[in-house]
């Protein structure tokens, strides 16, 4: 029998390695550029480096992130102080978040970093003949028209069986 982990029935489990080794890899470049910030971080500070300030809420749904990753997120950077959190005036049950000054100065360092790691990207897809980018977009739309399920589903011969 084939072993399940070198077939495309890994494949999820294939992109959760890319993604660890990215972030990693990320988190690497970022520290040696000079930023004190983790890499899941970061695009919570471009977000509030763009706007003056925002609700927990607004960034959750701007970023796609659920309340509860955006509220781990926050609380880091809040513990080191980037940003700042207070009550809205005008709705108790509301947060608004502001970068503070150092924030500010790590929002500053990360829109020096990123065309880097854009032409690091630039640079891989050019070695691997292909953006994955686009690839990865083109999947994700492939799979909100036609989910796994349905192809599973429409492909299947018989049940699976335990035997």
């Amino acid at each position: 029998m084939t072993n399940y982990l070198s077939t495309n029935a890994a494949f999820a489990l294939k992109v959760k390695d890319l993604h660890d080794l990215l972030a990693t890899q990320i988190g690497d470049a970022m520290d040696q550029s000079g930023m004190i910030i983790p890499s899941k971080t970061s695009a919570i500070v471009e977000l509030l480096f763009e706007n003056d300030s925002l609700s927990k809420a607004d960034i959750s749904k701007e970023l796609s992130f659920s309340h509860q990753l955006c509220t781990q997120r926050l609380a880091w950077l809040e513990k080191h102080q980037m940003v700042s959190v207070k009550e809205d005036p005008n709705d108790r049950r509301r947060q608004i978040i502001q970068l503070t000054e150092a924030g500010k100065f790590e929002a500053r360092k990360l829109r020096s970093f990123l065309p880097r790691l854009q032409q690091a990207y630039e640079s891989l897809f050019s070695e691997l003949g292909l953006n994955l980018d686009d690839v990865l977009e083109r999947a994700s739309f492939a799979l909100e028209q036609d989910s796994l399920a349905a192809r599973i589903s429409r492909n299947s011969q018989h049940k699976v069986s335990a035997e």
